[in-house]
């Protein structure tokens, strides 16, 4: 009976020990679930985040696109628009800046071709048609001017002169001690 007795404390004492051995086998394993679950976890938060964040990109980036193409289409349009008015016969130059408060702007076309006096030089110009802006009160004013910077005897003869539409006695700009700017009069004389 001892020898059974002995027998089961040894059967008892190895189960004891092989439980234990699965015991902390099975802690462990549920240990790495968790750990595993904790990183898929973290995993599928970063995924998503990163998937946000990618939307968000994917959606600047369509804006950004449009935006380009917009700016492409103006940008064609302004080219054209630059060409439409870089034509010679759209050019106008400016015969002379000073002005008095109620001058009105008048628009003169000058052509090389008029008569030549004897005693006065042909005009040695290197073009054969313009048109200049010019201030003036009326038009003996602006015809006086336009004489004495070129003269009739000498080949030049205005073939037109006119009020400059919608640019008739404009004050001259207010902020500057009665001087317009450069810019001013650029966007002033584009707007005409």
């Amino acid at each position: 009976m001892i020898a059974l007795m002995l027998t089961l404390l040894a059967v008892v004492v190895t189960a004891g020990l092989t439980g234990e051995r699965a015991w902390t086998r099975v802690s462990e394993a549920k240990t790495r679930r968790r750990q595993a679950l904790t990183r898929r976890r973290e995993q599928s938060q970063r995924i998503r985040r990163l998937a946000r964040a990618t939307y968000s990109l994917k959606q600047q980036r369509r804006h950004i696109q449009l935006t380009m193409e917009t700016l492409q289409d103006e940008c064609a349009r302004l080219e054209q628009d630059i060409k439409r008015i870089a034509r010679p016969e759209n050019r106008i130059f400016v015969l002379e800046e000073r002005r008095n408060p109620a001058d009105a702007a008048w628009i003169a076309t000058v052509e090389v071709g008029g008569t030549v006096a004897d005693s006065a030089p042909p005009a040695a110009v290197p073009w054969q048609r313009r048109r200049f802006l010019l201030w003036a009160g009326d038009d003996e004013g602006a015809r006086a001017r336009l004489e004495r910077r070129f003269p009739h005897g000498s080949g030049f003869r205005v073939s037109q002169l006119m009020l400059r539409p919608s640019h008739a006695a404009v004050p001259p700009a207010a902020g500057t001690g009665g001087l317009e700017t450069r810019a001013e009069k650029a966007a002033r004389l584009a707007a005409g």
